[in-house]
């Protein structure tokens, strides 16, 4: 199953246990539930925690203030009591659980590597990162792109590996260069620079996981 497909998984799974919330906070509460107790429970690893709750912000881009409130409210009334034998947590994290490693990852490596490759990399990478040498992680990072090449996976948009690479680092190019640009709107710039930091962030969890 592609991640996209897990999103209506579940709001299936979650449909019968709360009323009087919408689909989309429905989802997104079962989300953040699952990234949260999967975590405590060891059967999400930090590093995909942290990414599907970056994929449900992302989601919720541009939500009322009031539907991010009720996310809050469904998330406690879902955490009160579960334990980590829910089936429904343990049904989806099952069926996800290729999808972190073959959908949710590249991107953020991808995007690790174009940062390592500036001169000067954006601050608030660097800051995140708080590395002084960079080598032993952009070796990992290629080690695992190239592992999943042989395995047969075939990246977003179904081009070859290179092809999606080299895609994927211009758009990240074209994101940073917000950072510096004067004529960018505030809403741009910090968008740019927060992504930019949870990205960092994410690729630092799944380094220290892979012992780098």
């Amino acid at each position: 199953k592609t991640i996209a497909a897990l999103g209506a998984a579940a709001l299936m799974i979650s449909a019968a246990t709360a009323e009087d919330v919408s689909p989309r906070v429905k989802t997104a509460a079962f989300l953040e539930t699952v990234a949260t107790k999967g975590a405590e429970c060891d059967l999400l690893r930090p590093w995909q925690a942290a990414a599907l709750r970056a994929l449900n912000l992302e989601d919720m881009k541009g939500w009322s203030a009031a539907d991010r409130e009720a996310v809050i409210a469904e998330t406690d009334r879902r955490l009160d009591g579960m334990t980590c034998g829910n089936d429904a947590m343990n049904m989806w994290i099952e069926g996800a659980r290729p999808g972190f490693d073959r959908e949710m990852l590249p991107p953020y490596l991808v995007a690790y590597l174009t940062f390592v490759g500036y001169e000067d990399p954006p601050i608030v990478f660097t800051k995140t990162t708080t590395r002084l040498r960079y080598g032993p992680a952009v070796g990992a990072i290629r080690d695992k792109l190239a592992a999943l090449e042989a395995e047969g996976v075939v990246p977003e948009g179904g081009k070859p590996w290179p092809d999606y690479i080299e895609k994927t680092q211009t758009r990240v190019r074209a994101f940073v260069a917000t950072l510096t640009d004067e004529e960018a709107s505030p809403e741009d710039y910090n968008e740019a620079a927060g992504w930019v930091g949870q990205t960092a962030h994410i690729v630092e969890l799944w380094l220290e996981d892979e012992g780098h």
